[in-house]
């Protein structure tokens, strides 16, 4: 039934009863880390309610996300594609199944417009939110959701993901900072970014060998703007013990996001470590 979903077993027996029980609830909250597989199972789940092979084709199916254009997903957007919609009876089903995704996007209106279709669901409707953190929710919304935690996956199915579909084999501490999400591992071969991590381990050693030139020079041919790139830097700190150094890492992270020279940025983060290892 969710044969094609890695890990997460607690889980699938769980809706396995649910659906073998016929004791599906009207709304869930699927939350945990991002990339670990939440949406997958959402979709995996909404296939088994409407009893279709195809979601793409299926009537009775909506997935809702937020839009490129916007930095939320605002209260027009829900009312346009799920709350005006709701009532309209299945096409070819006994429900209609709506899922949202990365729902932490939900701004406050949107949360609020979204109660309402919560609190009185039409009777075939199944509302499933799939989100990174519980903590970006009204508690009137999590009052009315079955909430459904899921776990990372553990590291010996990643290693074993990882060689069925890509016949390779990473490092331990590149498995460590995965950490169970196989959307950031995918993310992470498929753009070609374990060179990278290669050479900022060197990085790490120039560092720890106080060489400033050789360190400036190196960390050129990383882009520290990608989120994972310099995600993985503080890793390697934080690995290695050196816990002095991530508030600076940290520090250059926030000036980045709001737009900080990047030479400037990246440079100084690098000598003001440099100076406390």
């Amino acid at each position: 039934m969710f044969d094609c979903i890695l890990g997460h077993d607690k889980q699938k027996k769980m809706f396995e009863d649910v659906l073998k029980n016929k004791n599906i609830s009207h709304s869930y909250l699927f939350f945990g880390r991002k990339g670990i597989g939440k949406g997958m199972f959402a979709k995996q789940l909404a296939m088994q309610i409407l009893n279709t092979d195809n979601l793409k084709s299926c009537p009775d199916y909506k997935y809702i996300s937020k839009r490129e254009d916007k930095k939320d997903i605002i209260i027009e957007q829900i009312r346009e594609e799920l709350i005006d919609d709701v009532y309209i009876s299945p096409a070819s089903s006994d429900y209609k199944v709506y899922i949202i995704d990365d729902a932490e996007n939900l701004n406050i209106a949107a949360q609020n417009a979204l109660l309402k279709t919560l609190e009185e669901p039409p009777q075939y409707v199944v509302i499933i939110l799939v989100s990174s953190t519980i903590n970006s929710f009204l508690p009137t919304i999590l009052s009315r959701v079955s909430k459904v935690s899921f776990d990372n996956i553990n590291n010996e199915l990643v290693n074993k993901y990882i060689l069925q579909n890509y016949n390779i084999t990473l490092d331990e501490d590149v498995i460590s900072y995965i950490n169970g999400s196989i959307g950031l591992c995918d993310e992470i071969i498929n753009n070609e970014l374990v060179e990278k991590f290669n050479l900022i381990r060197k990085i790490y050693d120039s560092v720890v060998n106080k060489e400033r030139i050789l360190t400036l020079n190196m960390a050129k041919d990383v882009d520290f703007s990608n989120t994972i790139l310099i995600d993985f830097l503080e890793h390697i700190f934080y690995i290695n013990k050196r816990y002095e150094c991530i508030r600076f890492v940290e520090k250059a992270k926030q000036r980045l996001k709001f737009n900080g020279n990047y030479d400037i940025v990246i440079d100084t983060m690098f000598l003001k470590i440099i100076d406390v290892i």
